[in-house]
This record gives C-alpha cells, sequence and structure tokens, in this order.
C-alpha cells in the first residue's frame, strides 16, 4: 500500500521541535518529511510577516525555498505561517490536503484550493484561551490604569489621579459588549461571568439560546455600542468586517466606554479611534494590533493618556504553539483513518 506522504514546514513559532509529535503518523501508514522556514525564525518576523498578508494580501509574501524544493510529490503539507500560494499548488501536483497551523488562513489561497477542491485544515482555538485571559487583563489594566502607574512610579513620580478618575468602576457593575461570539469572543464570555458583570454580545451568526445557556444576552450591534462599558472585539477581518468600528459607531459609544481589540487592526479606522480618544469622546481604549507595526515612534497613540498599548502579544503563550500541534495532528490522524476531520475550513 502506498504511503500517504506529509511535508512538514516548521519554523520559529511552530518549532520542529513541536513538530515531531506529526512523525507519529507513520504509524498509520504515513510518510512523514520535515523542513524549515529558516526566514521566520522568531516570532517577530512572524507577526510582520502576518500583518503582510493581512494587508497586501497572499502574494506580496516571499515564497519558502525550502517548500517549494520539497513539495512536488507531496500528498499533504503543514505549515504555520509559510505561503500556501500559487506556486506552491501549482508544483504540488499530488496534493490532497492543506493544514495551515493558525487560526486564521491568510496564508493560504482559498480560491485556488476550492478551484483544485483541495480541503484545508486549520486550528481555528489554538490561541483562544490565551487571547481570552489576555482580553480580559486589558480590560483591567486600563480601567484601574495598571500600566500608567507602572510608568508613573518608573518616572519617580507616585500618581494617583487619571483621566478616568471618575469612572474607575468595579467590573462586576459594568456592562460588557463582546463583537463576535466565535472561539475566543465565547471563552472571554466565560471568564467575564465570574465578575459578575452584564454580558452584552452581538453575532449575526450566533442563536440567541446559545448566547443565553453562556450567560450573556444577544443584541443588535447599535444596541451594543450604546449600552457597553466595555466594547470587545473578536471578529475575522474580512469585507464585511473592515472598519467594523468606525466614527459613526465611536459616536454611538458612551464616553465612558472603553473599546477593546486583541483581534485584528483593521477591524477599527484607527485615525477616527485616535481622534475620540483625542477629543476624549470614549473613555479609553486597549489595543494589542496596529496598522503599523512596530508602532512608529511618532504615533498619536504615544501621545495619549487614556490608551494602553502591548506590542501584538495576545496570543502568546506557550501553549499556544503546542495546541497548534494537537488539533492539526487530531486532523490527521482523522484523515488516515478515513473518519470526519473536525476542522475543516469551510471554502
Amino acid at each position: 500500500m502506498e504511503k500517504t506522504k506529509i511535508l512538514l514546514v516548521a519554523d520559529g513559532g511552530v518549532t520542529p521541535a513541536l513538530m515531531q509529535k506529526f512523525y507519529e503518523l507513520e504509524k498509520m501508514g504515513a510518510e512523514v518529511t520535515m523542513v524549515e522556514d529558516k526566514d521566520m525564525n522568531a516570532m517577530g518576523p512572524i507577526t510582520n510577516r502576518m500583518l503582510l498578508i493581512e494587508q497586501e494580501g497572499i502574494d506580496k509574501a516571499p515564497n519558502c525555498d525550502a517548500l517549494l524544493n520539497a513539495c512536488e510529490d507531496k500528498d499533504i503539507i503543514v505549515v504555520h505561517v509559510a505561503s500556501i500560494n500559487k506556486d506552491v499548488l501549482e508544483k504540488a501536483k499530488n496534493l490532497k490536503l492543506v493544514a495551515v497551523l493558525r487560526g486564521g488562513v491568510e496564508n493560504a489561497d482559498l480560491a485556488l484550493l476550492k478551484e483544485k477542491r483541495i480541503p484545508l485544515i486549520n486550528a481555528p482555538w489554538r490561541s483562544a484561551h490565551a487571547v481570552a485571559d489576555f482580553t480580559v487583563g486589558m480590560m483591567i489594566a486600563e480601567n484601574k490604569n495598571i500600566a500608567r502607574s507602572y510608568h508613573a512610579i518608573r518616572e519617580g513620580n507616585w500618581r494617583k489621579n487619571y483621566t478616568n478618575q471618575a469612572y474607575i468602576h468595579d467590573l462586576r457593575t459594568r456592562t460588557v459588549g463582546i463583537c463576535g461570539f466565535g472561539y475566543i469572543g465565547q471563552r472571554v464570555v466565560e471568564r467575564l461571568r465570574g465578575f459578575g458583570c452584564k454580558i452584552l454580545v452581538t453575532d449575526p451568526f450566533a442563536k440567541a439560546e446559545d448566547v443565553s445557556k453562556a450567560g450573556a444576552t444577544l443584541v443588535t450591534k447599535t444596541d451594543l455600542l450604546a449600552q457597553s462599558d466595555y466594547i470587545s472585539l473578536h471578529l475575522r477581518l474580512t469585507k464585511e468586517t473592515t472598519h467594523y468600528i468606525s466614527a459613526e459607531e465611536l459616536k454611538r459609544m458612551k464616553d465612558t466606554a472603553y473599546l477593546i481589540n486583541t483581534a485584528r487592526s483593521g477591524l477599527i479606522n484607527t485615525a477616527d479611534l485616535i481622534a475620540s480618544l483625542q477629543n476624549k469622546s470614549i473613555g479609553g481604549a486597549a489595543i494589542d494590533v496596529f496598522d503599523d507595526e512596530p508602532l512608529p515612534a511618532d504615533s498619536p497613540f504615544l501621545t495619549l493618556d487614556n490608551v494602553t498599548l502591548t506590542s501584538h502579544i495576545a496570543g502568546t503563550s506557550a501553549d499556544t504553539m503546542r495546541n497548534s500541534v494537537e488539533i492539526g495532528f487530531d486532523n490527521l490522524k482523522a484523515y488516515l483513518q478515513n473518519q470526519p476531520m473536525p476542522n475543516v475550513y469551510p471554502l
């Protein structure tokens, strides 16, 4: 019986050591080969590559030569951030399945995969726990001035008064709005329940009964914007969600409300957000993702006293990459055993 040939493309995130798990598939009749994307040797280059693809498209990213040189006879290709683009799909004549070990799939040419009828699996909840933890932390940090107090102490100041002094509240008395009830949004709701706050959700694909079971209430986007003291974004970046929050939405928010973005920078019109923060027409913001990364030294964000800024680290966790491999492994195991794969991406 001919073996199923699997090509692994390791990098500085999903490392060769983590990829070793896939060699267990050889017990099920697979032949596993691994190469390494040397250009993606650390999280900095990986983050920059994904931002490039999100903003300019997969064709703007360079090829991984190690992948191209090894893919011709492979049945399955497993990548983290290496591109599954036109060049790869034309050369890999035997390709039957692609696995992208990320929550997003921007580094795969979805249209061409669909045309060739090659299924795609991904790891949709790999960073869900990490991002959910971080999101709640950002809510608390911005409201309680944790980062600002730290910086004041570093500068020799024992600061006690802040821009939001009049609306520093216990979370249990507040209403939190969650935009997007997917893997991450659901886990944020789960964590917030312990604080005793009221939780609202807006998501056109969510069912009211599912949201209710989770301890939240499904509402319209308009109602969520008007009622929430915190608004947290957990949406994929698509044509429909680009600038999901812009001037119109910011005007609908309370002037004491906080906007939290640990998802994608394109969900927010940055210029409109900066104007709102400068005018103090909203209470503040906590932002982990930016249109330009690293954040430029002349960014207006750096002049504001009502923001908490972090360097695109919400999903950072030793467990995230391990989760990616476990999810991918379970899918490929199912494939080799002729069973349904749990994480097939809809093409």
